[in-house]
């Protein structure tokens, strides 16, 4: 009995000489980030509401499973200059249409598919008139932009470190405008005139095209929207991000394995002309150097989109001088305009790659239909209706027609609640309306 006692007593002695125990949580940090500036329009409101708006740049955010997007706070000159420069740089003016028509079949695949005119090519009297025109007028309003944006400081090239972006924001950042959860997202290159020769699938009806390439069109809950960007590698990786976000937004046991797509298929007329220029592009490879002889190795472009992050913040009396520190690869990745230098990446992939790329990123149209479709929407509870003769809300089970929820889309959209924890709720989109799913998640 006296040795039970002792070994209890020992016991408890143990017990109280050991500290507290503290089980602190890891510092929580992103799984993904992704920055960028671009020209954002929307479509539609909803699936049975459009709405043409205009393009106008935009902080796009993405933080994970969220889309962030934000107003660019710049004066009115510097937003004309920068809606001018991306029309400048990827805005289809007619002149590669007539070119296609005038010169041999050949030409589709020996220019650049992403806009690039053959060096040789020749324009109307009339556009030389209007191109002089527009440069006087461009370089008098390309005094107006920051000094340093050749070392994109406007991030009109995508960064996904947060410290240039902290920097970028206290500047540039202004009012939240929407916040999206990116799950059941739909994603795709919105099909343009400068491309419809190129893709896969051809499309008959033009006015579904839009006149500017790099350009993604997305369904984020109930809301169409163009997201334009500044160069074909921009919109690449804003795609794949978008593309992984969504997966991030979705459980584990939900996630879908698709197939992606990555080469195009071989049974088309137009890729069997890729192949016949791919076949053509080969025999610039130089095989004593091993590597392609237009240009340096593919693996710089990443080396040199971190160059550009480097760069771009640095004081102000190296920023003047941070292009001339640049490698010479990176000093070719920048675009000339009026003579301005500025910040682009899209000449770091071939028209053969560019070609390749765009065919395994699959085209989502403005006339693709919702019906069937399943969304996701963000603080769902803003929009729950009566329940009346046109709409239904009890025990959990959710129909929201299609005027109503028009109706309460534009209050939202006027007073929108930017709050912290915001619950999702599922719905299948039908002719009539929203019909919930029994599926409440927390974001």
């Amino acid at each position: 009995m006296n040795s039970c006692n002792t070994q209890n007593h020992a016991t408890n002695h143990n017990e109280e000489s050991l500290p507290p125990y503290k089980d602190e949580l890891p510092k929580y940090t992103l799984s993904l980030q992704f920055y960028g500036l671009a020209l954002h329009k929307v479509e539609f409101d909803t699936p049975w509401s459009d709405r043409s708006s205009l393009l106008k740049p935009v902080v796009v955010e993405l933080n994970s499973n969220q889309l962030n997007l934000y107003e660019f706070c710049a004066d009115k000159t510097v937003l004309n200059v920068v809606k001018q420069l991306f029309k400048h740089q990827n805005y289809d003016d007619g002149s590669s249409h007539e070119q296609a028509a005038d010169n041999s079949d050949d030409y589709l695949f020996d220019g650049d598919a992403y806009g690039d005119a053959l060096p040789n090519s020749h324009k109307p009297m009339f556009s030389k008139l209007r191109n002089r025109i527009d440069k006087k007028k461009s370089q008098k309003f390309l005094h107006a932009l920051p000094p340093d944006v050749c070392n994109n400081n406007l991030l009109f090239e995508p960064v996904s470190d947060p410290q240039n972006y902290t920097t970028f924001a206290a500047t540039y950042r202004g009012k939240l405008l929407h916040s999206y959860t990116l799950l059941n997202l739909s994603v795709g290159e919105a099909p343009s005139s400068m491309l419809a020769n190129y893709k896969e699938d051809k499309l008959h009806n033009s006015f579904a095209l839009v006149k500017y390439r790099n350009t993604l069109r997305l369904r984020v809950e109930y809301t169409q929207m163009l997201l334009h960007f500044w160069s074909f590698h921009g919109m690449v990786h804003w795609y794949r991000n978008l593309c992984v976000g969504r997966d991030l937004a979705a459980s584990i046991d939900e996630r879908k394995v698709l197939q992606i797509k990555s080469i195009p298929r071989n049974f088309s007329l137009a890729n069997n002309a890729l192949l016949e220029a791919s076949a053509r592009e080969a025999l610039t490879f130089n095989p004593e150097t091993r590597k392609m002889a237009h240009r340096d190795s593919f693996s710089s472009v990443e080396d040199c989109s971190s160059c550009f992050s480097e760069c771009s913040f640095g004081s102000t009396g190296t920023r003047a001088s941070s292009i001339e520190a640049c490698p010479d690869f990176c000093k070719k990745a920048a675009v000339d305009i009026y003579g301005l230098k500025i910040a682009c990446l899209e000449n770091m992939y071939t028209p053969i790659e560019k070609q390749y790329i765009s065919n395994c990123i699959p085209v989502l149209n403005s006339f693709d239909k919702w019906i069937g479709a399943k969304v996701t929407i963000s603080n769902y509870e803003s929009f729950m209706p009566k329940n009346d003769k046109s709409n239904v809300n009890e025990e959990n089970r959710v129909f929201i027609s299609q005027y109503t929820f028009n109706t309460s889309v534009r209050n939202y959209n006027k007073h929108a609640p930017l709050a912290r924890v915001r619950k999702c709720k599922d719905f299948y989109v039908d002719s009539a309306g929203l019909v919930s799913l029994d599926t409440t998640v927390k974001t």
